[in-house]
């Protein structure tokens, strides 16, 4: 059985800068408002979000799914629980990893940003980054902020999208993050599906049970993942979600 169904938000419930396709995000709302609970699974797969964008947009998007279960925002950084109402932040967010991050925010804000159409993300606290609309710009960009990083700040890793770069802990990803919501909701790991678009999303997708890539995602990711969807982005999520739903049903039918 796939009991909890997880989904990144840039290039898949939405593309960064884009309107948000409503049809597919409403039917995939609906599906999901038919899943049991945590004691009681049906054959639809609660909805998860685990996406780098910081804690107040993640939260916005998990009460427009109806989420039920724990999101994560920041990679894993932190999680919010949608039904309590609580915040946990990550236990491997140390005042040492904080201080080194500052510090990046610092070149960041500095160094890197000014004469470009990049914004620091100022918003988030365990992870460091910056975003902007030209995607032409960002990719430039990366191998600077690679080179920097590993000069000075080695234990850190950096992870890019289209239109953001990102410098996370080492031990805080999206990898980290699936494991720490199956040890929340105490299921197996390969009870977990995952869909996700970017270079950030590969371990998440190689670490649960069923990994997927919606047809938009970078070619790296769609090698990685067990299935790629026909749609894209928030229809691919749906196609994936659907596909889920499909085979608990086959499951429930072989017990």
């Amino acid at each position: 059985m796939i009991s909890v169904f997880v989904c990144d938000i840039d290039g898949c419930l939405a593309e960064p800068y884009e309107p948000y396709q409503l049809e597919p995000l409403a039917e995939l709302t609906r599906l999901g408002q038919r899943a049991g609970t945590r004691e009681e699974p049906t054959e639809w797969p609660l909805l998860s979000i685990c996406s780098g964008r910081a804690y107040p947009y993640v939260e916005a998007i998990s009460q427009m799914l109806d989420a039920r279960v724990p999101v994560l925002f920041e990679s894993g950084g932190g999680m919010f629980d949608p039904v309590a109402a609580s915040i946990t932040w990550n236990p491997e967010l140390t005042p040492e990893i904080e201080e080194a991050l500052a510090e990046v925010f610092a070149w960041f804000r500095a160094d890197l940003v000014p004469g470009t159409s990049m914004m620091v993300d100022h918003a988030k606290r365990s992870q460091v980054g910056v975003i902007g609309p030209d995607q032409e710009e960002v990719a430039a960009l990366v191998p600077q902020v690679e080179r920097e990083v590993a000069r000075r700040w080695p234990k850190l890793r950096v992870f890019n999208t289209p239109v953001s770069i990102d410098v996370l802990p080492p031990a805080i990803t999206k990898k980290q993050g699936m494991n720490w919501l199956a040890e929340l909701l105490d299921i197996p790991i390969d009870q977990i599906a995952y869909i996700g678009d970017s270079n950030g999303d590969i371990e998440a997708i190689q670490t649960v049970g069923y990994g997927f890539a919606p047809a938009n995602a970078a070619e790296p990711v769609r090698r990685s993942a067990d299935h790629v969807t026909r749609g894209r982005v928030a229809e691919g999520v749906l196609e994936a979600y659907t596909w889920c739903v499909e085979q608990n049903k086959k499951a429930l039918t072989a017990v």
